[in-house]
């Protein structure tokens, strides 16, 4: 074998090892994200409650799993909607009257009861998101994380992007940060887990900060999220 093709034969072992490397990656983040979205509701025969809490205000909260879909009640039930999961597709829909309706596009983005917490928010659509890309590895209140990237694939909701901070350990939610359109991509929301807690094996959400940023880039308003540990239901 010549200088040439021991070349081309170096070259092509180089593009065959990246474009499975690659390839590699795209998994390792779909699985990563298939595993953070345990924390929006737990499996099973459980469901999660608390509050959204913003400064003495609190309004009830209950999550749980109806088959394909993951159902929200606000205040005891006053107000419930859900997002339904199909294989390649994720919508936000309204319960009204009993019947199951789209969900206003523009109330997607709209604040709960004047927190900092939207409807998007609280479904956590954009852990949905096809295609999430590993950016990089970040630590995290020292504790080593992946970063990954997702894009909105529509035009609803207020986030054209999102950056979503996974810790490698316990593979929960530690950090998502939602930012506008490009070219500016100013930072609008972050979303902070300060609390974890372990439930039938999982590691989900017990506290959540959501921040809001002003266009000035300071934070102009907190709401906590706060969950108790579930129970599990007498058989």
């Amino acid at each position: 074998m010549n200088c040439y093709q021991r070349a081309m034969k170096a070259l092509a072992t180089l593009v065959i090892s990246l474009t499975l490397s690659l390839f590699s990656s795209a998994q390792t983040a779909e699985e990563i994200m298939s595993s953070v979205r345990q924390v929006a509701v737990l499996q099973g025969d459980q469901d999660l409650n608390g509050v959204i809490r913003k400064g003495a205000q609190k309004t009830p909260l209950t999550l749980f799993l109806r088959g394909k879909d993951i159902q929200f009640a606000l205040n005891g039930g006053a107000e419930r909607f859900h997002l339904r999961l199909n294989e390649d597709s994720q919508q936000l829909r309204e319960l009204v009257g009993g019947r199951s309706n789209p969900f206003p596009p523009a109330k997607i983005s709209a604040p709960i009861a004047n927190t900092d917490v939207s409807y998007e928010d609280l479904a956590l659509t954009f852990l949905y998101w096809p295609n999430p890309r590993i950016i990089q590895e970040e630590k995290i209140e020292g504790q080593l994380c992946w970063r990954l990237h997702v894009e909105n694939p529509q035009a609803s909701g207020r986030y054209r992007q999102v950056s979503v901070w996974v810790s490698k350990k316990q593979r929960a939610l530690m950090r998502v940060v939602g930012y506008g359109p490009r070219p500016d991509s100013v930072a609008i929301k972050q979303f902070e887990i300060t609390k974890v807690m372990k439930a039938n094996g999982v590691y989900t959400v017990k506290t959540m900060k959501v921040s809001s940023f002003g266009k000035d880039r300071r934070v102009n308003g907190i709401t906590y999220l706060e969950f108790k540990k579930p129970k599990r239901k007498a058989r």
